[in-house]
């Protein structure tokens, strides 16, 4: 399999027809961690959120939802939710859906942009350091007893 560069990933928004493939990869990635299918949908229906997919070769391989908040003060973007089939992980697709993000949530308004990870999730976090985002608190049984997560925050203006 060649690997695919930013040029042959295309990012859109997400549509209702995209439900199922959808929470198939958050299942994939998630597995018990994953949100509940209403959620997704919801992710999708509402104006509110902003949830963009990848595709390659008119295929999802990848998603991002997240919504316009007030945070710390400020207006904010907060992802709920990354994902990428496995076998995309590698080349670029988490890379592409988060500044297609970034460059929404701006658009809209926000000035910084917050997310989540489980502590253990190093490729996430290697991900998300790789892209500015700064560590700015830890969460003590976030996903779960026993399974600490993160917060990581990010400046969506230039200063």
């Amino acid at each position: 399999m060649a690997a695919c560069g930013f040029s042959s990933i295309v990012v859109r928004r997400a549509r209702l027809s995209d439900l199922e493939s959808i929470y198939r990869i958050e299942i994939e990635c998630f597995g018990e961690d994953a949100f509940p299918k209403s959620y997704i949908r919801r992710f999708i229906e509402e104006n509110s959120f902003i949830t963009l997919v990848a595709l390659l070769d008119d295929k999802i391989i990848g998603f991002i939802a997240g919504l316009l908040e007030v945070f710390m003060g400020r207006s904010a973007g907060h992802v709920y939710s990354i994902d990428v089939k496995p076998e995309y992980r590698g080349r670029g697709v988490g890379s592409r859906l988060l500044e297609a993000i970034e460059d929404e949530l701006r658009r809209c308004g926000a000035e910084i942009c917050y997310l989540e990870a489980r502590v253990d999730n190093v490729a996430a976090l290697n991900l998300y350091l790789k892209h500015d985002y700064r560590i700015i608190e830890r969460l003590k049984n976030y996903y779960g007893f026993g399974r600490d997560g993160v917060r990581l925050i990010k400046n969506l203006v230039i200063e």
